[in-house]
């Protein structure tokens, strides 16, 4: 879609997450808007099952509302299935008196009007360093596969469905704003429905989503649903201390930022005017959709730079970047990585020759990728940090 067809769609888009939030009557779209682009919008931000219940009363053509209707019920399924595994993973782990903290899309789908209108494509779940050892034999016993582990979180799947992170610590301890959440246990309540379950207190689960969806804005983007996400929890728990909230994002350096996602919620979900500077901010983010804009995320490793210029050793450096990723990158592929890191130049050896002789297509979208990479993507980039109050 051409800027202006973007916005037309996503603000309307947006609009239709507010009225399916506040159980209220949408008005029909106007003229410019296609149902064909609003649909596929709704699936790029991942938020069709959401919108349901609002597109549902409107004038749809038949084909649309189908599509509609069958993403739904997916959705209904999908989240069937994930309820049901969760409760055998939690007994599991209570079974063998593990205490855990739910975190984020398994607590917060519940306070949407249906839990399948909040879809997650993973279970996070943070319990102590030790704990986390136990876990890795409950979770292979439960026909689960660690995919991955790095300092403070292992990832699992099953099925090609299911996915758990458990985490040791809700941040990686390299982040600066990992002091913030530094002995998450402390930081929870009991999880009355069900054992061995903790959640965290009001303010720091609002704290982390508003977090959350910080790394994502900053780095690849972000799309509409982890800004529902925060608009829901303020409506649903008003007995939040918000001059806590305020403090603690004042000290982090993010009050501003968080400020501008609270006006873009009463543009996005009630209905307020845009300012010119929320406009552009807003633009971002339906161009972002739920996993970011890819090039936004290949230009993240020099978010720092000052220059909207990428030189020549920029792009020399993304390429071995990509060519010669880290340990932590590579022992996805290569497991043998995790009992013997020293062998990574090896690993790097066998990766090249592979690509070289058996996948020559990866060198044609490495080079095509670099021709892409711009330094008006990061200009433009730097500008929406800069608006949305992120120094």
């Amino acid at each position: 879609m051409i800027k202006s067809e973007l916005s037309a769609h996503g603000r309307y888009l947006a609009s239709l997450i507010g009225h399916s939030l506040k159980d209220t009557a949408p008005t029909e779209p106007s003229k410019e808007i296609s149902w064909e682009k609003l649909y596929k919008l709704s699936a790029y931000h991942n938020v069709t099952a959401l919108i349901y219940p609002a597109v549902s009363t409107l004038s749809i053509p038949y084909e649309i509302r189908e599509k509609f209707e069958y993403t739904n019920h997916r959705h209904l399924a999908r989240e069937a299935r994930q309820e049901l595994e969760s409760h055998r993973v939690f007994s599991e782990l209570a079974k063998n008196n593990i205490n855990f903290i739910k975190l984020k899309g398994i607590v917060i789908k519940n306070l949407y009007p249906l839990p399948h209108m909040r879809s997650a494509s993973d279970v996070d779940i943070c319990m102590s360093k030790e704990n986390r050892d136990k876990a890795k034999p409950i979770m292979e016993s439960l026909g689960y596969k660690l995919d991955s582990s790095i300092d403070y979180h292992d990832e699992y799947s099953k099925d090609d469905f299911f996915i758990y992170e458990i985490h040791s610590d809700i941040m990686s301890p390299r982040s600066e704003l990992y002091p913030l959440f530094i002995n998450p246990l402390e930081k929870a309540i009991p999880d009355k429905s069900t054992p061995s379950a903790m959640v965290l207190s009001n303010e720091y689960f609002y704290l982390n989503l508003v977090i959350h969806l910080y790394k994502h804005f900053i780095s690849e983007g972000c799309g509409l649903r982890l800004f529902s996400d925060i608009y829901l929890f303020r409506k649903k728990c008003g007995n939040i201390d918000t001059t806590f909230i305020n403090n603690t994002l004042n000290d982090c350096g993010l009050l501003d930022f968080h400020n501008t996602v609270l006006k873009l919620n009463t543009c996005f979900f009630e209905g307020n005017e845009y300012s010119e500077e929320l406009s552009m901010i807003a633009d971002f983010i339906f161009k972002s959709g739920e996993y970011g804009d890819q090039n936004l995320k290949r230009l993240s490793w020099i978010s720092s730079s000052k220059s909207a210029k990428l030189t020549f050793g920029d792009k020399v450096s993304y390429l071995l970047t990509n060519w010669f990723p880290g340990v932590k990158v590579m022992k996805r592929r290569y497991p043998i990585l995790e009992k013997a890191p020293v062998l990574l130049p090896v690993c790097w050896i066998r990766r090249v020759f592979y690509v070289v002789f058996f996948k020559r297509s990866a060198i044609k979208e490495q080079r095509d990728e670099i021709k892409r990479l711009n330094g008006q993507d990061l200009k433009e980039a730097k500008k929406i940090r800069s608006l949305a109050g992120i120094k």
